[in-house]
């Protein structure tokens, strides 16, 4: 699973179906368990 991001909506789905749906809706992947990666996102002033 990883969780992803629109900066509006974040939820958590499968690698799969990022690949073949969120990414093209301008999604970004903001953290992958399988990677142990994790980003942080820039606080808006």
């Amino acid at each position: 699973m990883v969780k992803i991001t629109n900066g509006t909506v974040t939820t958590e789905v499968t690698k799969g179906a990022y690949d073949t749906f969120y990414k093209k809706q301008s999604f970004v992947i903001v953290s992958d368990e399988h990677e142990n990666i994790e980003w942080e996102e820039e606080e808006n002033d």
